[in-house]
């Protein structure tokens, strides 16, 4: 982590969902460790930009998760948090800070390109608080590095190796 940051809480940490404290496994907290892996790995796909993107998960209307992905241009990949929002220092006072709000189950439509930006927005689906552009940039440059491919291709080794976990039902 940059030396320029300090993690804090989230302030909406106490009003997560009790449906976050189950068993139940979100969509994002399985795609976004494997975006921050990916662009690690490719870390010129994201090019020059330069914002603080959190991303509020939703389970049914509650807040169920929150992912913070830092870019800070240069080709450099993104710093990613979970359930914690960077603390800025001076150096990041100029940021841009975007807050994206969606239902869980919307993150797999919009991820794979099924719910763009602008239709999310339109249909209430998604909600932005911040700059629009650069969510709409962050969009742009997740489908040019192509994410929405990636994506649909990880899902389905995920599928294939999860129903390769599964037992066979053994005859009597």
């Amino acid at each position: 982590m940059s030396r320029m940051l300090k993690l804090m809480k989230s302030p909406h940490a106490n009003k997560r969902s009790e449906k976050a404290n189950n068993d139940k496994l979100l969509t994002s907290s399985v795609l976004f460790p494997e975006i921050s892996k990916r662009i690690s790995e490719n870390p010129e796909s994201v090019g020059s930009l330069n914002g603080l993107f959190i991303f509020s998960i939703l389970d049914h209307g509650k807040l169920a998760d929150e992912w913070c992905l830092l870019f800070s241009g240069h080709n450099k990949p993104p710093e990613v948090f979970n359930q914690a929002i960077p603390s800025l220092r001076k150096k990041y006072s100029e940021l841009a800070i975007v807050v994206i709000e969606m239902e869980d189950q919307n993150l797999i439509k919009f991820i794979t390109g099924g719910l763009t930006g602008l239709k999310g927005i339109s249909t209430g689906q998604i909600r932005i608080a911040g700059d629009v552009d650069l969510a709409l940039k962050l969009e742009d440059t997740f489908v040019s590095a192509g994410g929405i491919d990636q994506t649909l291709e990880f899902l389905r080794q995920r599928r294939k190796r999860s129903s390769s976990l599964s037992p066979v039902p053994s005859k009597l």
